[in-house]
């Protein structure tokens, strides 16, 4: 059933095939609260415009892409997105709660160390079914695929959810542009069906992890038993979240097309014959970076990145559930969902899309009137961050990196 390469000591990925598990349901949640550039700028401590040469709008759209993101209120978490993505996604599969053998949730922004945020979505779908939560960012949502295929293979289960949800606000100083304009809340969750002998559906994966020469601290946040969050910790900032954007950028964009090149390989497909790329969105600029390396036309790609920022991994999911709404997807066509982030873990797959029932508009339509494509974006967009405002640091930083 799954055929898996050794991974080497320097992160070369695992590759392995999964056979007999289709997706067939998507959905997806925003918070109902947007907030613009302005109110992004607005909040911020560290943009001037006189020294940034305009405004956090300008630079948003031209560097990153994004015009708004979504933020929770704060009576809601983690586990309310979770819930109100996988109702969705299973009302448009047809399946009843009832029906599901596995919940895989992802997230790195969990409600509560316990109870786990997967435990209270069960408890609100009302479904008796397994739950399994990774702790995991931006890559969460594939490693969930290959955990949820993977135990409905070994189970003989029938249907599982696999959704990641992430409160990014939870862990950014708002009072710091860079991560504020980048990143925003959101839940995106589909269903798989499990049927030995169906063809198409997810195909080959390939996932790895490159934490060595110092990776695994170019995202860091506080809160873990080697860095607690105390009166100190508070006082100084290092609760928050930081990201070394200058050494991602490089990263990303290798990692990325070469995780969609190895699993054409293993696919047995060529590049040209990729019909849609479902990307994790970070940034315009890391999308232009990998069309251009792997040379498949950037109108291929599928974002939604302008009206959401970045949803850590809930990315995929949101925009493959409004690709589906929005008749993008038809039955046979080929997708790659590559994906890089915090560890620094990376990772693709493919899929060949299910022939489904027509699908409703998304959720939250009054806010996101989304473009689902990308802009070509110019190569100089490198840069992510202008040298005359890098995020200055409103409280010291703690003496030793968060771990």
């Amino acid at each position: 059933m799954h055929e898996v390469a050794l991974a080497a000591a320097d992160g070369r990925p695992v590759v392995g095939r999964v056979e007999g598990v289709t997706v067939i349901g998507t959905g997806c949640d925003l918070p109902g609260r947007v907030l613009d550039n302005d109110d992004v700028e607005v909040a911020a401590d560290d943009w001037d415009r006189t020294r940034a040469g305009g405004s956090l709008e300008d630079w948003s759209v031209e560097r990153l892409g994004v015009r708004r993101r979504h933020r929770l209120p704060a009576d809601e978490g983690t586990a309310t997105m979770a819930t109100r993505a996988s109702r969705r996604a299973l009302a448009d599969a047809g399946i009843d709660p009832a029906e599901v053998d596995l919940i895989v949730l992802s997230t790195f922004t969990s409600d509560h160390r316990l109870p786990q945020s997967v435990s209270i979505v069960q408890a609100d779908l009302g479904t008796p079914a397994k739950c399994i939560q990774l702790e995991a960012a931006c890559a969460g949502f594939l490693d969930g695929l290959a955990v949820a295929a993977a135990v409905l293979s070994a189970t003989g289960g029938r249907h599982a959810v696999v959704v990641h949800s992430e409160a990014m606000s939870a862990v950014m100083d708002p009072r710091r542009f860079l991560l504020s304009a980048i990143f925003g809340d959101g839940a995106g969750a589909v269903v798989l069906r499990h049927e030995p002998d169906q063809p198409g559906g997810l195909g080959t994966w390939c996932t790895a992890t490159s934490a060595h020469e110092g990776r695994s601290q170019w995202l860091r946040a506080g809160g873990g038993t080697s860095s607690p969050v105390t009166a100190e910790r508070l006082a100084d900032g290092g609760h928050w979240m930081e990201i070394e954007h200058k050494q991602i950028f490089p990263f990303a964009v290798e990692r990325m097309a070469g995780a969609i090149e190895a699993v054409a390989v293993h696919a047995g497909m060529g590049l040209a014959e990729i019909d849609h790329v479902v990307a994790h969105q970070t940034g315009r600029n890391i999308a232009q970076g990998v069309a251009e390396r792997t040379g498949i036309p950037l109108e291929r790609f599928v974002t939604t990145l302008e009206h959401t920022g970045n949803t850590s991994g809930a990315t995929i999911p949101i925009a493959l559930d409004h690709a589906r709404r929005a008749g993008l997807l038809a039955a046979g066509d080929r997708l790659v969902l590559p994906t890089v982030g915090a560890g620094m873990a990376w990772g693709a797959a493919a899929l060949v899309w299910a022939d489904l029932p027509a699908a409703g508009a998304p959720p939250n339509a009054d806010h996101t009137d989304a473009d689902h494509t990308t802009a070509p974006a110019t190569t100089d967009a490198v840069a992510a961050v202008p040298a005359a405002v890098e995020p200055v640091a409103p409280h010291p930083r703690p003496e030793a990196p968060v771990r």
